[in-house]
């Protein structure tokens, strides 16, 4: 069966009115395509209507630095929430339980790690990349391994990040998954392409209101039709989903207290905290006070935001606790239980399922066109622009526009492979954990020590990064693990006849992984961003000893709680070595 289409079949089957309710409506049509009106007229304000042109450097990565702390911070909110969380995070509690709330931990020390650790040092440096760091740390070797890195994890992601919503608006709409990604992508590289920072941060503003209000309408809709808060608890009491303090220290548990502190944080630093997209932002606002509330603001919305998307997984919990759409088929995976829910629940409200899936779909445009903005800075500041030192600020922006509009093709070819992997939640956080630790390495050991040098670094992320795709690619389908128990006692006959009828069975994965692999590759994908930043350091840190250890060459370089007063470098000697390495441009030139 064409899983794009799954909804829609079994939904007509059961009953004419459920194929009714479960298709989109004329009204969330045009909901839909005013979101992506708004989206292309915001980049045609700012790349064609604005008083201030996107064609230099500054302006096309950094927004001028003069953008208001709101908006960056909106921005940020609504880059880091992907159609995964607002798909993935609900049904993850539906069919594993709260565990995974705990993430509130991990966002904490996310916020205290970027305001005392690392925002201090890329604020101080004023780089256009924050990978220039990595150079005047070490060298340009560990600038390009770090930039090699990062592009690699970044274009595995927004194929994903893409591929989940335009999957949910297949389902309710019948419409080809493959030209809505088209659609889609063309729409997002349009506007990222000649907006540049401003128009990305502004239309992220937009869609990150467009997130809440459907998200709020969702789950006002789903309390009226539950019965209330008390009864939504009371059933997912009864169905076990309530857990959050599992202490229990197998590491081939998929989800306990530990699995979800340890690994979400040093997940979390890298993708949210130690990202080209965040540093970007916070880099965007005039004054480190101003990063600063940015970043308060940054991490309170993302734990509302996240914690919001965990409570709809209850809401349908509770709508569905007697009859489960996953084992009476009326979704043929567990990614398809959320848009099912939305028509469901929504269709007797017009407007209100269109409203949600734009919401999902404001997500994706506003992680991709960050992601594209971002890598494209990238690949010009560390593979291109050595080669052209000498070219104007017209002609780097003219650069990277083409550059957004080649990773935009890229992208469209890679949701084809993605479409294949299966489990699209938790390939998403492998595929992050596998690259995160060693870039999380090479940041925090450049920052507190002064011993790393760039043996040191290069041999500890080459043994982080093969050693943690040897384990990803040796558990890849092979980790499986069982739901927590679902019901179909309460479904109607009709229903329960189509069951009895079905001539297909959904397979039940065993309780843990698979008994028969070795112990290392049964280990919880939740902890492979702990376990490679744990490789790093054990191969780092020697090397960089055995090899004569490093030379910190300005304590602005490390974190102020490593920073030897009395070393630090005036600004005009740091402006005079900036400018002998080639490190010098018209973001810092003005700032130091």
């Amino acid at each position: 069966m064409d899983p794009t289409m799954s909804i829609t079949t079994v939904g007509s089957t059961v009953s004419s009115a459920s194929q009714v309710m479960l298709r989109f409506t004329e009204f969330d049509y045009a909901i839909f395509v005013v979101l992506l009106a708004i989206s292309v007229v915001i980049g045609v304000y700012f790349g064609f209507f604005s008083k201030i042109k996107q064609n230099n450097v500054e302006e096309y990565l950094l927004g001028g630095k003069s953008m208001p702390k709101f908006p960056v911070a909106a921005s940020l909110i609504a880059t880091s929430v992907s159609g995964i969380t607002l798909l993935g995070l609900p049904s993850e509690i539906y069919s594993y339980g709260t565990q995974i709330w705990l993430f509130v931990f991990s966002a904490i020390v996310l916020g205290l790690a970027m305001h005392f650790i690392y925002l201090p040092v890329f604020h101080d440096m004023q780089l256009t990349s924050c990978f220039s760091y990595l150079e005047l740390r070490f060298d340009r070797i560990v600038r390009i391994t770090a930039s090699f890195v990062y592009a690699l994890s970044t274009l595995f992601l927004i194929p994903v990040v893409i591929y989940v919503p335009a999957l949910a608006f297949s389902q309710v709409s019948g419409v080809n998954l493959h030209l809505i990604t088209l659609i889609l992508c063309i729409i997002c590289v349009f506007y990222t392409t000649i907006g540049g920072l401003r128009a990305v941060i502004w239309a992220d503003t937009v869609q990150f209101l467009l997130m809440l209000v459907a998200i709020f309408a969702i789950i006002a809709l789903g309390l009226v039709d539950v019965g209330g808060w008390s009864e939504v608890w009371n059933r997912a009491q009864r169905g076990g989903r309530l857990l959050l303090f599992e202490f229990n220290p197998d590491p081939t548990l998929r989800t306990t207290f530990w699995s979800i502190t340890i690994g979400m944080t040093t997940n979390w630093l890298v993708v949210f905290g130690i990202n080209q997209a965040c540093i970007q932002r916070f880099l965007a606002v005039p004054t480190k006070d101003a990063a600063k509330n940015s970043l308060k603001i940054y991490i309170v919305g993302l734990i509302v935001i996240n914690s919001l998307a965990c409570f709809i997984g209850l809401l349908i919990y509770a709508k569905y606790e007697e009859c489960d759409p996953i084992t009476t088929k009326q979704v043929q995976k567990l990614d398809q239980v959320v848009p099912f829910y939305v028509m469901d629940a929504g269709g007797k409200i017009p407007g209100l399922p269109g409203l949600f899936i734009a919401g999902v779909f404001s997500a994706a445009l506003s992680t991709m066109s960050s992601g594209l903005n971002t890598l494209a800075g990238t690949i010009y500041e560390d593979f291109i622009r050595p080669c052209h030192p000498h070219a104007t600020d017209r002609s780097s922006s003219a650069v990277m526009k083409v550059i957004v509009v080649i990773l935009g093709a890229l992208v469209i070819v890679l949701v084809f492979i993605v479409e294949k992997l299966g489990s699209i939640v938790q390939m998403a956080i492998s595929c992050t954990g596998v690259m995160s630790g060693s870039i999380l390495g090479m940041f925090t050991i450049g920052m507190v020590s002064t011993k790393a040098n760039t043996k040191g670094v290069v041999s500890g992320v080459v043994a982080s990064i093969s050693c943690m795709i040897t384990l990803w690619i040796s558990a890849l389908g092979k980790l499986k693990y069982d739901f927590l128990p679902l019901r179909n006692d309460g479904c109607d006959e009709t229903i329960l006849e189509l069951l009895h009828n079905s001539t297909t069975t959904t397979p039940i994965p065993p309780t843990m992984a698979d008994e028969q692999l070795p112990f290392i590759f049964r280990i919880s994908f939740m902890y492979y961003s702990p376990i490679g930043l744990l490789i790093f350091w054990i191969v780092a840190y020697p090397v960089s000893l055995c090899t004569g250890g490093g030379k910190v060459t300005d304590q602005r370089l490390l974190t102020p709680f490593f920073r030897r007063k009395d070393e630090i470098k005036s600004n005009v000697e740091l402006r005079v070595e900036m400018e002998g390495n080639g490190l010098l441009n018209d973001v810092t030139k003005d700032k130091i």
